[in-house]
């Protein structure tokens, strides 16, 4: 059987289960293209090996991929498809884990800053203040720049600063609450947005392009890069990727937890809180956003001395 009808089956037999199963189908339909969609019994061990190495560097995707073929393969060899699967017994180490960038506070105010470079390109379909409020959203909530693309006008309730995430990474739609400062800066572009078109009425999106439509996850990376290169953000630590939209998350995720560090809260208790915030299914999941920085770990120790003080 040929490799492209066998990984259809296996991905529609997995979204079958509730998984969306997009990456891995993203992997599985590159693999079949890299082995020239052979039949599945005609693909050797050292085609595989070539298609995990790929031509750089060993990185973490090395093992992502090894672990969608995993999967993959357990399903064809428990169908009788082949006898054994052609997957390495012996991996190569998994490189350290990647670090994000975390924005300072006046990084990101100098790169709210730059959004009034949009005006100057006449065939930029993005206002800057639609880009400005996009920022300041995904710097006070933490949302996947998808959830932030994916918002319509009905979604944001700006009366009860709420925002309606709908259908998220986890198949799950949650509320997000947002704070004063964060309601007004979206009050501000609410106005502004009453002046766009409206192509699907109240369905249309709340950040949108000077014609009202939705901005793209394209358009969205080539402009933020823009703004970094004007505001001098650039990563010197020798880091694999420069600063991402995705790191602010981390970034929201550190702040939250600092504060309630400097306002003595209860962090292990209110670390559930935030994971549901962001979204996560577990607190594993949230715990993989808190990159350990000189000033969390000031705070940390901090809390464990006054911890020893009182407990003698």
């Amino acid at each position: 059987m040929k490799l492209s009808q066998l990984a259809a089956e296996y991905v529609t037999f997995k979204q079958s289960l509730g998984m969306r199963f997009r990456t891995e189908s993203v992997i599985l339909n590159a693999f079949c293209r890299a082995m020239r969609d052979t039949d599945v019994t005609q693909v050797s061990s050292g085609s595989v090996q070539n298609y995990l190495a790929g031509t750089g560097p060993i990185t973490t995707f090395y093992h992502r991929k090894f672990e969608a073929l995993s999967g993959f393969y357990r399903y064809v060899v428990s169908r009788d498809h082949i006898s054994c699967s052609p997957l390495p017994t012996i991996l190569p180490k998994r490189p350290a884990p990647f670090q994000p960038y975390l924005y300072t506070h006046d990084e990101y105010r100098r790169l709210v800053e730059m959004t009034h470079l949009l005006d100057k390109s006449q065939r930029c379909q993005v206002q800057p203040a639609t880009f400005r409020t996009l920022l300041l959203l995904l710097y006070g909530t933490g949302l996947r720049i998808s959830e932030a693309l994916s918002l319509t006008l009905t979604d944001v309730d700006l009366s009860a600063r709420l925002l309606t995430i709908h259908n998220t990474k986890f198949f799950k739609t949650r509320w997000v609450p947002i704070g004063p400062q964060l309601s007004t800066v979206l009050v501000a572009y609410a106005k502004v947005r009453q002046r766009l078109p409206r192509p699907a009425r109240k369905g249309s999106p709340f950040l949108a392009t000077r014609r009202g439509t939705a901005l793209t996850r394209g358009t969205v990376e080539r402009i933020f890069r823009l703004l970094c290169k004007h505001a001098g953000i650039r990563r010197t630590d020798g880091g694999r990727f420069q600063p991402r939209l995705h790191d602010i998350r981390h970034t929201f995720a550190l702040n939250r937890l600092l504060s309630w560090y400097r306002e003595g809260a209860d962090v292990q208790r209110l670390l559930p809180c935030l994971s549901t915030y962001l979204g996560h299914i577990d607190v594993t999941a949230t715990q993989r956003y808190l990159t350990m920085t000189p000033e969390l770990l000031h705070q940390a120790s901090l809390r464990f001395h006054r911890y020893a003080l009182e407990g003698g």
